[in-house]
């Protein structure tokens, strides 16, 4: 056969199989957001959808217009893909569209990959790009209806405690201090002159590396990950590896205990699917929102004394340890 017909036929094999791919992706169109949350990748799907239907808004030709095209893409690559602890079912959300649990709240099992609630909502990011000294800094706001810290069983103990004097149960009772409605929280992504990047993520009014007290207000190598705690929705960049056991320093003498010094060791990134079986958010399909642009006026706070990111220090000075 002629290098002419071997085209021919390469060619009609492969409308073929475009035709087969086009039949599949309109099955998967068809069945919309009820397949969001598949463990083969949520990402996956979201961009099957978005081949089908052509009318994805990931908010890209936003950051274009806000950034250029060249910061743009950079705010894009390094979007945050998020990682659930067990038992958080809200996603990060619109705050226009959505500033209740229920319309945030998504269905919560290891494995899954989300990006829609329960009702259809999408996992959104409001960005912000400062620079400063040659660095260039990504900030990504993720707005949820409401945090409800569950630290230690705070929230349960709480409950327990008003019980007895409310027999019909805690109406009544005064509220649980760990629970306001309106929640920001952030993951920073600093970029070095020479290239490095360095990540940091809000965790109750400061911010965290690692998840240990010592990497409490500093920056840590980034691994594309961060990880959201139950309830509060704090944040951290997942590692493993803080310290080894205490050894001693000098030999133990006659009613003495040695001296011991804890032994530091390298930290070691954990991922989902390797070494966390959590739900998560990839940043594949996560929508991004620049704040530099987005109209706020019409924001207004439902707890006094929740600010949005607007308010904050670190909208402007973004080494400030005030999240």
């Amino acid at each position: 056969m002629s290098s002419r017909g071997q085209r021919g036929q390469a060619t009609v094999e492969w409308t073929g199989l475009l035709l087969l791919v086009s039949i599949a992706l309109a099955g998967l169109a068809a069945v919309g957001s009820r397949i969001d949350g598949w463990s083969f990748g949520g990402h996956l799907t979201h961009r099957f959808l978005c081949a089908v239907k052509r009318h994805c808004a990931d908010g890209d030709r936003a950051l274009a217009r806000a950034y250029g095209d060249d910061l743009a893409a950079l705010v894009r690559a390094h979007a945050p893909n998020l990682v659930y602890e067990p038992g958080e079912r809200e996603l990060p959300v619109d705050w226009r569209r959505c500033r209740r649990a229920g319309c945030a709240n998504a269905p919560d099992a290891p494995g899954l990959d989300v990006h829609r609630s329960g009702v259809g909502e999408r996992a959104t990011a409001f960005t912000r790009v400062l620079r400063r000294g040659g660095r260039t800094f990504l900030q990504y706001w993720l707005y949820y209806p409401d945090s409800n810290s569950t630290w230690a069983g705070s929230d349960v103990a709480w409950a327990a405690a008003w019980l007895l004097p409310y027999p019909r149960g805690i109406v009544g009772a005064p509220s649980y201090p760990g629970r306001h409605r309106d929640d920001w929280e952030t993951y920073h992504a600093r970029i070095e002159p020479g290239g490095g990047v360095w990540v940091r993520a809000s965790s109750h009014g400061h911010y965290q590396g690692c998840k240990d007290e010592r990497c409490r207000n500093r920056w840590i190598g980034a691994t594309g990950w961060t990880r959201v705690s139950r309830g509060s929705h704090a944040g951290h960049i997942p590692m493993r590896g803080e310290t080894s056991a205490p050894v001693a320093r000098t030999p133990p003498r006659l009613g003495m205990l040695p001296g011991a010094a804890p032994v530091r060791v390298p930290r070691f990134p954990l991922f989902p699917g390797l070494d966390l079986d959590e739900r998560t958010t990839t940043a594949e399909g996560l929508r991004l929102i620049p704040l530099e642009t987005h109209g706020r006026r019409r924001y207004r706070p439902l707890d006094d004394g929740v600010r949005p990111p607007w308010r904050k220090d670190v909208y402007r000075d973004p080494e400030s340890d005030e999240s």
